[in-house]
């Protein structure tokens, strides 16, 4: 698996957004001014109905301006798109691009603070010390050793773009000295998920970080892992790895 290719960047999607004549909302062109240009850009690829229903399915209800968004993707029926995000904040820039000539086909910013929610550490544990999955000993390892009351943001994002990411990044982590473990078991859960949203959450104690991914609908631990090796209470794990 690999990353985005190396031809989408932040510095491309201000291009294609800036050049079209579609109308896109003012707060995709904000934020990709605001970023700076070696910002991550998470890119996946998915038929363009199938995204549609993701969308769809995860955020139409409570985002009923989605709708010019949605259009154009129905309208490429089974056509292969490249879906490319970008984190700003608690704010999500996504821009499709045909996949075949990197072409724009629709933009949109998304909020995620509305609807946020969150766990407790106490909660957390008291999943992981219940669960088999893979590398849920890792994540606790490290959450036990935050405060219980400790609110922790849980956040959706497709599990197969996050898979790709966290292999390349982590894989590249490990090859820098840092202590990843349970990459592989967790990579490998997400993976069979598909297009599907599961709920990540990620906890930090001294030097070490535990991600944990959660099964959509955010009833069980899907999977763990952690990285050890971080400068104490950077946060440098973000939503996107």
């Amino acid at each position: 698996m690999t990353g985005a290719p190396q031809d989408i960047s932040v510095t491309h999607l201000r291009a294609v957004t800036n050049e079209t004549t579609l109308e896109l909302p003012d707060r995709v062109v904000e934020i990709l001014s605001t970023v700076g240009p070696d910002t991550d850009v998470l890119v996946s690829d998915l038929s363009a109905r199938s995204f549609a229903a993701v969308i769809r399915r995860t955020y139409s209800q409570q985002s009923p301006n989605l709708v010019p968004f949605i259009d154009p993707l129905e309208a490429l029926d089974d056509e292969l798109v490249l879906i490319c995000q970008v984190e700003h904040g608690h704010e999500l820039v996504t821009v499709v691009l045909r996949a075949t000539d990197r072409t724009l086909v629709a933009a949109t910013a998304i909020d995620r603070s509305v609807g946020l929610v969150h766990i407790t550490v106490q909660e957390l544990c008291s999943r992981l010390r219940a669960s088999d999955a893979p590398g849920a000993e890792l994540a606790l390892a490290v959450a036990s050793q935050c405060p219980a009351e400790e609110r922790l943001r849980i956040f959706e994002q497709g599990a197969l773009s996050t898979a790709r990411t966290f292999l390349t990044k982590y894989t590249m982590a490990a090859e820098k000295g840092f202590d990843v473990r349970g990459l592989d078991g967790f990579a490998g859960a997400l993976v069979p998920l598909g297009d599907e949203q599961p709920g990540f959450c990620t906890v930090q104690a001294d030097a070490a970080v535990a991600i944990t991914a959660f099964t959509p609908g955010r009833t069980d631990v899907l999977a763990a892992m952690s990285v050890g090796g971080l400068s104490p209470q950077t946060g440098t794990t973000k939503e996107n790895g």
